[in-house]
């Protein structure tokens, strides 16, 4: 990480040269030479490089650069809507300057001026916002992609996930470093695009199921998180939380999960204890997952007592719980499985709406309303609630022991 790390402190040298002495200037050229010299070395290890800068957060590829969060430039140009920053070749000293100078225009002009006035010249840097590939963004329907902006390919994630899982499944350790870096990629996804729909990740083969419906509840539950107006770190523990909330499927035969008729009633059991099995398997590892393993547990119970696994003694489940439950439903009933089609969005709200109150907590369903609804064209209204309607902010703090 060194090279990458004075790379990006180069960069800062140069914008702040390019802001302060006009063109030809010695200083200014130096610190250009110096640019060029740093990305040049950093290409020799890493052919394409990449940085993202979310909320303060600055990414290199899909781990976080730390020790850079106070690097004063990562807020400056994401408000200016430069997110991502990726040399896709071999970088010249004529694309760097090109480069430098764009980004310095921008942040003179400010972002809406930036985007209307001025397209940026192909070379191979690009660099703007941060989104994700969904099921209405044009992909696959010949619209251009925008200058300068490139989607963020989240199948790295599917196998990421799918590898953890095939890890836990022959009885190594849960690699708690990989479902962070897996968030940091998804927390980039979730606010770069507003207008995104879920599913975010489309299965290619049934047998995905499992992995690519972690993804999408991760983001969702991330999102409502937000749109709930949580703290930075308990967004990401909700989402390492949503990571791992089906882990007790590895335990499950596929056959059984995507069987296509009537389940046995030894077969619903089988799914069923996925729940038991997530909590368990979650609570034997080292590191500190109390409130994934009680979400893992709880995800499928309801707010009338119903759901399992079954209680003996009748309580109130978590928040965290209540909030993915709603994540977790959505996605579900959404995705196409081998046994039935999967539903319109308008459907599946309407189904949410109509079980708030029994199966779902109503202020969450609220939440996700308004939430989805700002992601909608066609905005989508609760059924007996306004998008200003109240809701409480849950306590989605870790447990104590």
């Amino acid at each position: 990480m060194r090279e990458a790390r004075e790379a990006l402190r180069a960069l800062g040298r140069a914008m702040a040269a390019f802001g302060t002495y006009s063109a030809g200037h010695p200083s200014r050229d130096r610190a250009l030479d110096d640019l060029f010299e740093s990305l040049a070395r950093l290409q020799e290890d890493t052919p394409k490089p990449a940085y993202s800068f979310i909320e303060g957060e600055i990414i290199f590829g899909a781990q976080p650069l730390r020790g850079e969060g106070d690097w004063p430039w990562a807020p400056r140009l994401e408000a200016v809507g430069v997110q991502r920053v990726e040399f896709v070749s071999a970088v010249d000293r004529d694309d760097v300057a090109a480069f430098v100078g764009e980004l310095s225009w921008r942040l003179r002009r400010g972002r809406d001026d930036a985007e209307e006035l001025r397209t940026p010249p192909p070379t191979g840097i690009r660099y703007g916002l941060v989104f994700v590939e969904g099921e209405h963004d044009g992909a696959g329907s010949g619209e251009a992609e925008s200058p300068g902006i490139r989607p963020i390919d989240l199948r790295p994630e599917v196998e990421a996930v799918a590898w953890i899982e095939e890890e836990l499944r022959g009885g190594a350790r849960l690699h708690l470093a990989e479902a962070e870096t897996v968030i940091s990629t998804l927390t980039q996804a979730m606010h770069g695009q507003e207008a995104m729909l879920l599913p975010l990740v489309r299965l290619k083969e049934f047998d995905q199921y499992t992995t690519t419906h972690t993804l999408n509840v991760s983001v969702l539950v991330m999102a409502l998180a937000s749109e709930l107006e949580l703290s930075a770190a308990q967004v990401r523990e909700l989402g390492i939380a949503a990571l791992l909330h089906d882990i007790g499927k590895i335990r499950i035969p596929t056959g059984v999960l995507n069987k296509p008729g009537a389940l046995t009633d030894d077969e619903r059991k089988l799914i069923q204890d996925h729940t038991v099995e997530g909590a368990r398997l979650l609570l034997e590892q080292d590191a500190d997952l109390d409130l994934a393993a009680i979400v893992a547990y709880e995800h499928h119970r309801r707010v009338d007592g119903g759901g399992y696994p079954e209680m003996r003694v009748g309580r109130r489940c978590h928040d965290a719980s209540d909030l993915l439950h709603v994540c977790d439903v959505y996605d579900a009933l959404r995705t196409h499985r081998p046994y039935r089609d999967g539903w319109s969005h308008e459907r599946v709200m309407s189904y949410l709406a109509e079980e708030a109150g029994t199966e779902f907590r109503e202020d969450m369903v609220t939440a996700f309303t308004r939430m989805m609804s700002k992601w909608s064209e066609a905005p989508t209204k609760l059924e007996g609630a306004s998008p200003s309607d109240p809701v409480s902010t849950p306590d989605v703090s870790s447990p104590p022991g």
